[in-house]
C-alpha cells in the first residue's frame, strides 16, 4: 500500500513506464496525504491511460483528469492476446479435422 503524493509533485507513474502505482487514493482518509482521490487505470487497444479523481464534492461533476501514459506502436488486435492465441490452436485443429475428414479417415455419422 503505496500513496502517491501527487500534492508534492510525485507521479503514478515509475521505473520508465513500467510501473504504476495507483493505490492510496480511494479513501476518503488518504485525500489530505496524496491531495487526490486516486487514480483508474485505463486500456484499450489505442492506448493506456491513467484517470486522475479529485475528491468528491457532492452537488459538483466529479470527472477525472484523463492523461495517456503510453500510445501502442499499432493497434492491438485479439490475436495479439492470449485468447487470439488460443483461437489459432483451435482453427488449426479444425483444419486438420476437415483434412482427416477430406480424406475419408473421419466418416460421417
Amino acid at each position: 500500500h503505496v500513496p502517491v503524493k501527487v500534492s508534492k509533485g510525485e507521479s503514478p507513474v515509475k521505473a520508465g513506464g513500467k510501473l504504476y502505482v495507483i493505490d492510496g487514493g480511494m479513501s476518503k482518509a488518504y485525500h489530505n496525504t496524496t491531495g487526490i482521490a486516486g487514480y483508474t487505470l485505463i486500456f484499450n487497444s489505442h492506448h493506456i491511460a491513467l484517470g486522475e479523481h479529485k475528491p468528491y464534492v457532492k452537488g459538483k461533476e466529479n470527472l477525472a483528469d484523463t492523461r495517456i501514459t503510453e500510445v501502442m506502436k499499432r493497434r492491438l488486435l485479439i490475436s495479439d492476446t492470449d485468447e487470439g492465441a488460443e483461437i489459432r490452436t483451435r482453427i488449426e485443429d479444425l483444419k486438420e479435422l476437415l483434412t482427416a475428414y477430406k480424406n475419408g479417415v473421419i466418416l460421417e455419422r
